[in-house]
């Protein structure tokens, strides 16, 4: 690693730099607002937001729901109170602040691995990187925002540490092949040495600046377990790096002093501010009076005893089992095993197989998410290894790209790790490059000029409009936050909505009541039960699930608690049967259905057609139609744009400002010929198609479904007349807005 300048025009330089990153990063992520010019994404002077968790940490802002003073929220809360504001308002900006916070720590990476300028190049790839642009965009406050920038932030001392005083990989190659005793490697490596004293490079590495930095990364490092559940095991990792390094990559007769010096991050790593009193005790032994001290310290027996407190504090706890069950939620299950009692489980169905950021990533989509051309993704990782082999502080980024790189199997949600360790191998062989080329007047700060300027000429620029192509809007329709925010007035606080857990998040911030499900709550029983109700085509059998639901105090888990496979079919088999008497309990329980939810009917039946015996689900058909189409509402009939041929569906129905326009071909030619004869019926249903239209005129979305899907609550509920004898008496019509309705549970 280049010495470090102690100049302040060195550090000055460096922070214009870092500015300069700081504000490209922004303001290539406001090329995505003219995207956002749309009416339909605001609610009153409110910005809907891009992402379900965004509306969870601004309900904990607000002082509701299981996160309020968790950390996200807490600084959404802050924020607003410092811009005199909302927490819904800074949720929309502050990812855009975020995510370009993340450039400019990729910039320090790069700056502390070789280069200040091309640090620039590094840190807009990082940004842009498709895997990590598509979560953060305007809107998409959430987690991603700070999983990526902590492991950056609270490794970068140790990384700069341990390239100042350790050897690099290369050197301890060439020790361990000249110990060998192999005369071949010895021919090899004693040609390549360098000079003991340049591998022996002299200085104090518990020196008090490095110790202060070193045990402040640490309980910074502590403190991000409170951010999010990926970081008790990245931190666990970095302690053992540092740990290894120390013993394995320390200069001749300086093992013990790196050792030490590693404690200082370990310890307020793994206990925090305690450990940082270690640190502080370590500034005694690193100064010229405390020699004494740090002889008996790196002393093989001491230095062993102090390391195996270390590990003590690596395996205590529960750790292991919890890092098994984070891995199994990301892992592809059919059925999702819970126990319910005395030695009995159940299967529930999985919801992971339907959350598209778990879904798998082939590898040559994956490398798409780290830069839109393939070949310099392929560079990127290629150049990574290069810099692992030259730079050992780099070893501190394997785990991002070992979970970028498990986005093949852990889903797609973990591929932004992959981008800030593409940008670097981007980034730093380059600059080598130039360095070699360039005559000896212009190389370093000209090299790295150039490699940033060469980068951004064909990596960034060219891929600038991606940004608007990327952009998704809200995740909730207008008119579905609109009905979520009557349900605030027109119903108590202690009122259950029942909708699906995708928006479980927005009811709890625009209509601040309990939901039966939402993004935390959402597998086993709090997924099974909505979707059953949904799912189902017989509202009776709906409104006594609900209610049974309540008489357990609404808790999805008590429903079949005690219960196997066999039993909890029974139940349901009881709850359906039109003999069992009408279930009774206390509370107000309301229904939410929107035409947003009808996108995810497929999953949503599948789930609520989940069979306890079979362990199986089926689901109905669903087609989101993305081509032009026509269609005549006399006759049923439906043309495709590409298409010559003609679709006489079973049903259309047409959603527009003024309400609905439904038709029901079969259903009316039943009514109109109640005396056909049996080969009438089947010349007219062998004309007719097993599809049902629905389209949406202000979104413009079509979907075509079969009939048990069209038959399902989910459908009905929101197209059929509220007064028909099929829901009247279970379920009460309290508001509608056409796209979204809201039944009270009679």
């Amino acid at each position: 690693m280049p010495g470090v300048s102690p100049e302040p025009r060195y550090w000055l330089r460096g922070l214009c730099w870092g500015l300069l990153t700081l504000g490209l990063a922004f303001g290539l992520r406001m090329l995505e607002w003219p995207c956002w010019q749309n009416p339909e994404y605001r609610l009153g002077g409110e910005w809907l937001l891009a992402t379900h968790d965004a509306y969870h940490w601004v309900a904990a802002a607000e002082g509701f729901g299981l996160d309020v003073g968790h950390p996200m929220a807490e600084m959404l809360r802050l924020m607003a109170r410092l811009l005199h504001t909302y927490p819904a308002a800074v949720a929309f900006w502050f990812p855009a602040v975020l995510a370009s916070l993340v450039a400019v720590i990729v910039f320090a990476w790069v700056w502390a691995l070789g280069s200040m300028e091309a640090g620039l190049a590094a840190g807009l790839l990082a940004s842009l990187a498709p895997g990590f642009l598509a979560r953060t965009l305007l809107g998409y406050y959430d987690t991603d925002l700070v999983t990526l920038f902590f492991p950056l932030l609270m490794t970068l001392a140790p990384a700069c540490w341990a390239m100042r005083h350790m050897l690099l990989p290369q050197m301890v190659l060439r020790r361990l092949a000249l110990g060998s005793g192999l005369k071949a490697a010895q021919r090899l490596w004693g040609a390549r040495g360098a000079d003991a004293a340049h591998l022996e490079r002299l200085g104090n590495p518990l020196h008090w600046p490095w110790v202060l930095l070193l045990g402040a990364s640490g309980v910074i490092s502590w403190w991000t377990q409170e951010w999010h559940s990926v970081f008790p095991y990245l931190i666990r990792y970095n302690v053992l790096l540092l740990g290894l390094m120390g013993l394995v990559m320390a200069p001749r007769g300086r093992r013990g002093l790196l050792l030490l010096g590693g404690l200082a991050y370990a310890l307020p790593t793994l206990v925090g501010p305690a450990g940082f009193v270690f640190s502080l005790f370590l500034l005694l032994a690193g100064s010229r009076a405390g020699r004494g001290l740090r002889h008996i310290l790196c002393r093989p027996p001491v230095l062993a005893l102090l390391w195996l407190g270390v590990a003590a504090l690596l395996l205590r706890g529960e750790i292991l089992t919890t890092l098994v069950n984070h891995a199994n939620a990301y892992l592809k299950h059919s059925g999702d095993v819970r126990s319910t009692g005395e030695g009995l489980s159940l299967a529930y169905p999985s919801v992971a197989q339907s959350i598209i950021e778990v879904q798998d990533l082939s590898f040559a989509a994956l490398l798409s998410y780290f830069h839109p051309w393939m070949e310099a993704s392929i560079a990127g990782l290629a150049g990574f290894v290069l810099v692992l082999f030259r730079r050992p502080g780099a070893l501190f980024l394997l785990p991002l790209a070992a979970l970028g790189l498990l986005s093949t199997r852990l889903g797609g949600r973990m591929v932004m790790f992959g981008a800030p360790v593409a940008a670097v191998g981007l980034t730093l062989p380059l600059y080598w490059l130039l360095q070699r080329l360039l005559r000896a007047n212009l190389r370093g700060a000209v090299a790295g000029a150039a490699t940033s300027c060469i980068l951004l000429v064909l990596l960034v620029l060219p891929f600038a409009d991606m940004i608007q192509d990327i952009s998704q809007g809200p995740i909730i329709n207008r008119r579905h936050a609109e009905a979520l925010t009557r349900a605030r007035t027109m119903t108590p606080e202690d009122a259950m909505l029942w909708l699906w857990w995708d928006w479980g998040y927005a009811a709890h911030h625009f209509a601040r009541r309990s939901t039966i499900a939402d993004g935390a709550q959402h597998a086993g029983p709090s997924l099974y039960l909505p979707a059953a109700v949904f799912a189902t085509d017989n509202a009776r059998f709906a409104r006594q699930l609900i209610r049974y639901t309540a008489s357990v105090g609404n808790e999805p888990g008590r429903v079949f608690e005690g219960l196997d496979g066999q039993a909890a079919q029974a139940l349901m088999d009881r709850l359906r049967s039109p003999e069992t008497p009408l279930v009774e309990a206390r509370g107000r329980l309301f229904v939410v259905v929107s035409f947003e939810m009808l996108r995810l009917g497929f999953w949503i039946s599948n789930f609520g057609n989940w069979n306890f015996v079979t362990r199986r689900g089926e689901g109905g058909a669903l087609s989101i139609v993305p081509q032009a189409l026509a269609y005549r509402l006399d006759t049923g009939e439906v043309r495709l744009a590409d298409s010559p041929s003609t679709i006489y569906a079973s049903s259309i129905s047409v959603f527009e400002e003024t309400g609905v326009t439904r038709r029901n071909y079969v259903q009316e030619w039943f009514d109109a010929h109640p005396m056909a004869t049996v080969e009438e019926q089947r010349a007219f249903l062998a004309g007719r198609r097993n599809v049902n239209f629905l389209f949406n005129r202000v979104t413009d979305e079509k979907l075509a479904v079969n009939e048990s899907l069209y038959n399902s609550l989910m459908v009905q509920l929101l197209v059929g007349d509220p007064r028909d004898a099929r829901f009247s008496p279970y379920f009460k019509l309290v508001y509608d807005n056409v796209f979204a309705r809201i039944y009270e549970v009679l």
